[in-house]
Order: C-alpha cells, then structure tokens, then sequence
C-alpha cells in the first residue's frame, strides 16, 4: 500500500486535491471515480518519518501486533466489517509494514479473498499458526473471539519472552561495568604508577609484579584480545544459526538442563493447548507447536510425534516413545484422551514448567547479583592493594 497525492475535478466542477493511501494509482483512479471525483493527476507522496519514530517502530512490532487483534477483534464485535475495521486499525498503527499489510489486506478482503488468505501473504508479520487459526475461524464465525484469543496468547508470549531477558538484564550490567572498570585500571592507571615503582630502591611485592606484568600485557594484547573473543562469539554464533549439524549438537546439550527443558516444554504444552482449545486439528496443531520451540533438537522430536501421530499412533503413546519429554507431559496427554480435555491438561502441564522457571530465575538472580557483586569487589581490592602496598612500605621506609 503507497500513498499518494491527487488533483481532480468534483462533479459540481470544483478543483479538488488530497493525500489518500491505495495499492496502487489504478485503484486510486478507481476509488475516487466511484465518489464522484475526476482525477487529473497523482504522483507519489513519501512520508518522512523521525528517527524517534523509526526506533519506537522498531521494537513496537510485537506489542502492536496483540493490539491489533484486540482492537481487530473488538471492532468486529461492535458489527463493523472488517474491511472498514482493517482500515481504522491501520490508520492508528505506526510501524510501516504492519500498516501496509493491514491497509492491502483490506483491499484483497473487499475484492472477494478470505481473510485468512490475505494475512497468509505475510508470513514475516502474521505467523502461519494464527493464519490456519484464522482459516478455521472463518469456517464455524468465530473470527472475533479467536482474534481476541490470539491477542491474549500474543501478549503473554511477549511477557514471557521479556520475563526471561530482563532477568538478565541487572546481574549483566553489574558484570559488563566492573569488567571496563578493571579495564580501565589496568589500562590507564596501573601504568602511571608503574614508573613510580621503578624509582623506589626496593623490592616490589610479588603481587604488584603481577598487576604490572598483566597491565603491560594487556596495553600490549588487549585490544587484539577483545578482538579475538568477539571472532570468536561471532563464529559460534554464525555456526549456531547456519550449521543445522552444529545446532543440533549445541541444543541436544542444552537440552539436557533442566531450565531448558523445563522452557521448551512448557511453551510446547502451552501453545498447543491454545490451538486444540480454538479447534485445530492435532496434528496441524503438533506442527505448528513445534515450530514455536527454539530448541532444534526437541523441535525435530516433536516432528516425529506428528510422524506418528499422522501413522494412526495415539498422541500420548507418540510422545512416551519420543522418550524426551518429562513423565508430567505424557502423563498429562493420556489422560487428556481419556476424559476428552487435552487443551485444560496441557495447559496446567504449561503452569507447572512455568512456575519451575520463575523459581529457577528468582533463585538464580538472587545468588548471582552478589556473587558477581563479590568477584568485581575483590579483583577492584586486589588492584587497590596491589598498587598501595609498595606505597606503604616506602613511606614506612622514610619514616
């Protein structure tokens, strides 16, 4: 969707101009000939967005995306059409792409297309899970009260997923500020009293020698040093991402704690006890579980569940000889067959690893801000007395 600036004629034979968003100058033309307007000229209008605009943008793609499925939902609620209630919602939305693929989606749904295949035509905005939630929806008129659905899940996917990086958050800041404060002692103080030292006719401590042996070193290697480390994140990072070999290997460890597995499981549980609950077939909703989970290695253990799943093999039997899941989750799964409600199982399978999480991060926060805290504190005190301990023998010495 572009916008564009237009001059015409009214059908009174007044001169009128405007800005107006449309997929294209053709359907332009074609919209303001259907209200009477005749246009003479359209060019194309960029709109200058500021840079606190482009940033806030940036990182509101998520939270506007559960807002746009609430408002969306409560619109269609109201009786608005959607494609009215598309282009109210777009007008509102300041990031660029989701303003453009709800302002196009608009114009595919008033030509005829389904809904659900208009978002289907954005898959790096409207993930594929909410499109076949969405399809689904179309067919029995639930769209409104899935949509509200899937705004609530986006939200509390937002929330966990900020749960999880804020709580490093604090105990990195405290470990990246002591580390450049020991960096810039061994960098720019330790030498300047280097020269000091070699003027004192006396035996340096074993300690200073050190520092100055580590601060000559580091003047030397240290910005070859830094470099070296960050190769060397950068390549693992980069063999994390495009090595499907090596992430398998990396993720079957990662796998094997607790915290991990307690993470991916209870995403899994949690996401396909929101589809099953919104009617998706098992096996679809398997899948797009499965695409949820950022661990490669019990992602590739749910696709062989479906596998089997699709075989003719009961769920809870599928995920027993999967033999990666917890005992809960199969357990859970059994007799959610049994009594006909998997969805309310899985999602107390999904409360129980989350609340193991919180636990896990809560304790783990609270040890290692002070320990941290600690190990700044006694290298700072090594550096201090290191430096002042020939200091004091010398005035012991001209005392």
């Amino acid at each position: 969707m572009a916008t564009f600036s237009y001059k015409g004629v009214s059908k009174k034979g007044k001169d009128v101009k405007g800005i107006r968003e449309s997929a294209s100058r053709q359907s332009l033309t074609g919209e303001l000939l259907a209200e009477g307007i005749f246009v003479t000229e359209v060019s194309d209008v960029r709109l200058k967005r500021s840079r606190f605009e482009n940033i806030e943008a940036l990182f509101s793609h998520k939270k506007n995306l559960a807002d746009t499925f609430f408002q969306l939902s409560l619109l269609l609620r109201s009786g608005i059409p959607l494609v009215e209630a598309l282009k109210i919602i777009a007008k509102s939305t300041k990031q660029p792409k989701l303003k453009n693929a709800l302002l196009e989606s608009a114009a595919r749904v008033s030509e005829g297309m389904r809904f659900s295949e208009a978002l289907s035509r954005y898959p790096n905005i409207f993930d594929a899970m909410y499109v076949n939630l969405i399809k689904a929806s179309e067919q029995v008129g639930r769209l409104s009260s899935v949509l509200a659905d899937i705004a609530v899940y986006e939200e509390d996917k937002r929330k966990n997923s900020d749960k999880l990086s804020s709580a490093m958050i604090y105990p990195m800041t405290i470990l990246v500020l002591g580390m450049g404060v020991l960096g810039f002692l061994l960098t720019f103080v330790v030498p300047k009293m280097e020269s000091i030292f070699a003027s004192m006719k006396q035996d340096i401590p074993a300690a200073t020698q050190f520092l100055l042996s580590l601060s000559r070193f580091m003047g030397k290697y240290g910005l070859f040093l830094l470099v070296f480390v960050l190769l060397v994140i950068f390549f693992i990072r980069y063999m994390y991402k495009n090595n499907k070999k090596f992430r398998l290997i990396v993720d079957k460890r990662l796998y094997r704690m607790n915290i991990v597995a307690d993470v991916s499981v209870a995403k899994f549980a949690h996401v396909l006890a929101f589809q099953l609950k919104e009617g998706l077939p098992l096996t679809d909703a398997i899948h797009f579980a499965g695409e949820t989970i950022n661990n490669r290695y019990l992602r590739e253990v749910v696709a062989e569940v479906r596998t089997s799943v699709q075989s003719g093999t009961r769920f809870s039997v599928a995920v027993r000889n999967g033999a990666m899941f917890p005992e809960l989750f199969p357990a859970a799964v059994s007799t959610g067959e049994s009594s006909g409600n998997m969805p309310e199982l899985l999602e107390r399978v999904n409360e129980f690893y989350s609340k193991q999480v919180d636990k896990f991060l809560s304790s783990f926060v609270s040890i290692i801000e002070p320990l941290f805290i600690v190990f700044i504190g006694v290298l700072v005190g090594f550096i201090v007395v290191s430096i002042m301990e020939p200091l004091f023998q010398m005035n012991t010495l001209v005392k």
